[in-house]
């Protein structure tokens, strides 16, 4: 091993003049995320009113709803029926979300 003296009274910046830092972990993320630029989306007027309305419905409604919807499902697929119609109704300050079975169409 090669002994390395230590010179005193150096400067901050003159002991670091010949240091070469290696480029780590976070920081290369950091470099990836502050280049990253964020895609331009072009939304018609129409997607930017549903857009707005979807900003109600948080992930953990969504979920809920989702859920509750599948349950439903599983009981008509149950009794025999193959879909089901959601209506979605206003009642005062209440949202109902009513299903029916679908009628099928009889073919001809």
């Amino acid at each position: 091993m090669a002994k390395f003296k230590i010179q005193k009274g150096l400067s901050d910046a003159d002991m670091m003049k010949n240091f070469k830092d290696t480029e780590n972990f976070e920081e290369t993320m950091l470099d990836i995320e502050r280049s990253a630029k964020k895609p331009v989306v072009h939304q018609s007027p129409k997607q930017e009113k549903e857009a707005f309305y979807r900003e109600f419905l948080t992930e953990k409604v969504e979920t809920l709803i989702g859920k509750m919807l599948l349950d439903i499902k599983m009981e008509y697929f149950k009794e025999g029926e193959g879909d089901f119609s959601i209506q979605v109704k206003r009642d005062g300050k209440n949202i109902v979300i009513e299903t029916a079975p679908k009628k099928v169409k009889p073919e001809k």
